[in-house]
């Protein structure tokens, strides 16, 4: 699927659209991106359930239900990128796989 579907202009940055059903009932939709580490120090340190955890708690908050959980499927450019912060970082830091998460909400 294509990020432009879901709203999204660059990683990190929710975007809001609305669809209605057949029964008129009206529903925004936001799309949020959850990004995570990797390397040693993610190995030692980090909790991927934590930020996940943050995300869900901010956008139940909010009063946003989560409906749909995409995982990321990066291209080759960016797996050479994420070689080249283990190869810089002697293997400490690097991006990783993160998820789309899609919420939504009565309008």
């Amino acid at each position: 699927m294509k990020r432009a579907a879901f709203g999204l202009t660059e990683p990190g940055v929710a975007g809001d659209y609305s669809v209605s059903s057949g029964l008129n009932h009206q529903k925004i939709n936001r799309a949020v991106r959850v990004s995570f580490s990797g390397g040693l120090l993610v190995l030692l340190f980090g909790s991927s359930r934590g930020t996940v955890d943050a995300v869900l708690y901010n956008q139940n908050a909010d009063g946003w239900n989560l409906t749909v959980v995409i995982p990321d499927n990066p291209n080759l450019a960016i797996w050479i990128v994420r070689l080249a912060l283990l190869v810089v970082t002697l293997g400490l830091w690097t991006i990783s796989n993160g998820y789309i998460f899609v919420f939504e909400k009565a309008r």
